[in-house]
């Protein structure tokens, strides 16, 4: 029978063996291990019931006035709008005056583009205006240059005759030096309307000075000079002397600057003249061909089966002759024009005159 009779002991909870593995649970489920004394540890559970802030008033009172605190801090719905609206009037204020500005420039954006068209258009209309006048300027320059070669067109300028060395009387030599020119052709007399020396400061240097001389008559002047190109120069009073047409300084700049041409022209025996108004004529099977403009000399290069040359455009500078006049009356030592005297500043008080 004792070994059938349970005992009245409790059986006492065996102790984990040592290497378990306990979770953080174990103490709530496992049972306490004795009904009482003081040695033994409350379960966790009553040990965080214990330590939990809720057990202290004064805590929760804290707790509670600090969210109070921060309740009363945060911002309500009446701030937000409060806020809201003054956001929205600075903006519309700012928006307001941007509009206001740009509105402005666009103003005076419209009003420069319509300034500038119409300083185009007037530019435009000035180019045009520009341009027509220098075609006004080249064809009065022409036409000045023509009325200058007429007026001249029955002068003479003789280069290569001594200077006497008292006065000389340039109408009884340039009839001794026509004469022997003309031979039996020579008429009894030469009327003369003018002759004389160039008006130029003599001097050793340059040589004898040009005589120049004005024949009454074309026909005679016409004679004499198609007698003189026979020849490129002619014997007088011991030495040799040439004769040109007295010709305006333009067409003489002109002909320089087509030298190259009539180089050329001369080379391949091809016959040339010079025309009036300026004009470079040239034949081209019995055909006379004739270029005036710097423009027109391409073509007519290309007309008479030549290659193209490179040539001064005569009508680009039209101070050179001038230039030139200038340059050689200060080597000469003559004395350029006065010019008008320079204009004084009025003081204050002063009127003009």
């Amino acid at each position: 029978m004792g070994r059938n009779r349970r005992s009245d002991h409790p059986q006492t909870q065996r102790d984990p063996q040592p290497g378990s593995q306990q979770g953080p649970m174990d103490g709530f489920l496992q049972p306490p291990r004795g009904n009482g004394g003081g040695n033994e540890s409350p379960p966790p559970a009553a040990q965080h019931s214990a330590q939990a802030p809720g057990g202290d008033p004064t805590a929760i009172e804290r707790i509670g006035e600090e969210l109070r605190n921060i309740a009363a801090a945060m911002a309500t719905k009446a701030d937000l709008l409060t806020l809201t609206t003054t956001i929205q009037d600075a903006l519309r204020a700012e928006m307001a005056g941007l509009r206001t500005e740009v509105t402005t420039q666009a103003g005076r954006i419209q009003a420069l583009e319509q300034t500038a068209e119409t300083h185009s258009t007037r530019i435009n209309a000035t180019d045009v205006a520009i341009a027509r006048q220098g075609d006004m300027i080249l064809h009065m320059r022409r036409n000045l240059e023509d009325l200058d070669n007429r007026g001249r067109r029955c002068n003479i300028r003789i280069r290569g005759i001594p200077e006497a060395d008292e006065g000389e009387n340039a109408a009884e030599v340039l009839t001794n030096l026509f004469r022997t020119i003309l031979h039996t052709d020579a008429p009894q007399t030469f009327e003369f309307e003018r002759a004389h020396r160039a008006l130029r400061p003599r001097s050793a240097e340059d040589g004898p000075r040009d005589m120049i001389c004005c024949l009454h008559s074309f026909p005679i002047k016409d004679t004499i000079m198609r007698k003189a190109r026979e020849r490129p120069t002619w014997p007088f009073q011991g030495t040799q002397v040439s004769l040109y047409n007295d010709l305006s300084p333009y067409t003489l700049e002109a002909r320089r600057a087509l030298k190259p041409i009539t180089t050329a022209l001369r080379e391949r025996n091809i016959k040339y003249k010079w025309g009036f108004p300026f004009a470079l004529m040239a034949r081209h099977q019995d055909n006379w061909l004739a270029a005036r403009w710097p423009d027109e000399i391409p073509r007519l290069l290309d007309t008479l089966n030549m290659p193209h040359i490179q040539f001064t455009d005569w009508l680009l500078d039209t101070s050179r002759p001038v230039q030139r006049q200038q340059r050689a009356a200060r080597r000469r030592g003559e004395r350029s024009p006065p010019g008008p005297p320079p204009r004084r500043r009025m003081g204050r008080g002063e009127q003009a005159e």
